[in-house]
């Protein structure tokens, strides 16, 4: 009778869940109709495609060409990037320094123990929204500030975040004394820097004054990438004949410019040999001499190291380089 009543008791409690379930079941109505479309933005225009505004910088093709082409850069090879345990060349030469740079201008700088090569990380921060207007968001693009005396440049567009970087570390007003009669070469690698293109594309920097250059209102991409947005950052012909200045030039010694910077140069750095201020031989490169010089011969140095770390043989500015050049020219009796 015991185990009768338990068999009775559990169907019982079977039965009891089954029609629970039932119950619940039965009380969902049917599916009622969809709702109606979201509203627009708050200015009535559609939003954004993701996926046709994802695609332009993330196919899988797309990709492919940057990083082919990223990888024949100066950038990408990463010989640059062991200077990048030196506190004052971190924010440039390594990718951790130059995200911490950017993320805190006024903190002091610190050398990366083992820093890495400038990657699209370090340019390229992430989408804050995709409405924002840029296919690849930047990590800054905000005006630049001049290391060497403070400064401020500014393109109006990403290409600040390239001069960020080159830009001169060094004028040649903090190499002379105080009379104003002598100035002093300091080490072996003296100068600017290795690359004070934003310096000489707004004409300042060396001994001289000039306006912009016209260059200027280019800035750095449409000269260096161009319409594709190429990532070797190597200056193509076709871009210039495409942005409206130029337009059936060949290459860049348009009228015979780079013929005659390269010409006027090698007059000078003779004339700095001689003088001592520099050392070797057009075979060899030239190289500054430690030493304490008169201004009019520091002057020609000055002007010739400019000229010499921009590397665009004259391009970036021809006007402000012409004047740098005859300045050196007549301090050097030439």
């Amino acid at each position: 009778m015991v185990l009768g009543n338990n068999v009775k008791k559990s169907a019982l409690l079977v039965f009891s869940l089954a029609m629970l379930m039932v119950f619940a079941v039965s009380c969902e109505g049917p599916a009622g109709p969809a709702g109606a479309d979201g509203t627009n933005g708050t200015d009535g225009t559609p939003g954004v495609d993701a996926n046709s505004f994802c695609v332009d910088c993330h196919s899988q093709a797309r990709m492919d060409v940057v990083t082919a082409d990223y990888e024949t850069s100066v950038h990408g090879l990463g010989a640059v990037a062991p200077r990048g345990t030196s506190a004052s060349c971190a924010r440039c030469h390594a990718s951790e320094g130059f995200q911490a740079f950017v993320a805190a201008p006024t903190q002091a700088a610190v050398g990366i123990a083992w820093p890495s090569r400038i990657s699209c990380g370090t340019c390229h921060g992430n989408h804050s929204t995709l409405e924002e207007g840029m296919t690849a968001p930047m990590r800054t693009s905000a005006p630049i500030v001049g290391i060497s005396d403070g400064t401020v440049y500014d393109f109006g567009n990403e290409s600040n975040l390239c001069g960020t970087c080159h830009q001169a570390r060094r004028d040649g007003l903090s190499h002379e004394t105080t009379a104003g009669d002598s100035a002093s070469i300091t080490s072996s690698h003296d100068g600017p820097h290795h690359g004070p293109q934003v310096n000489v594309l707004f004409g300042n920097g060396g001994y001289g004054t000039s306006s912009e250059a016209t260059h200027t209102s280019a800035g750095c991409i449409d000269c260096h990438m161009g319409e594709d947005v190429e990532h070797s950052f190597n200056p193509a012909v076709a871009n210039c004949n495409t942005s409206g200045c130029h337009t059936s030039i060949t290459d860049f010694d348009v009228n015979g410019k780079q013929t005659s910077f390269d010409t006027r140069m090698e007059a000078i750095a003779q004339a700095l040999v001689a003088k001592g201020l520099l050392s070797g031989d057009a075979t060899d490169g030239y190289h500054p001499v430690v030493g304490k010089y008169p201004i009019a011969d520091f002057k020609g140095f000055w002007n010739y190291m400019y000229c010499f770390e921009d590397n665009s043989r004259g391009v970036h500015n021809p006007g402000y380089i012409n004047t740098m050049l005859t300045i050196a020219e007549a301090n050097l009796g030439l």
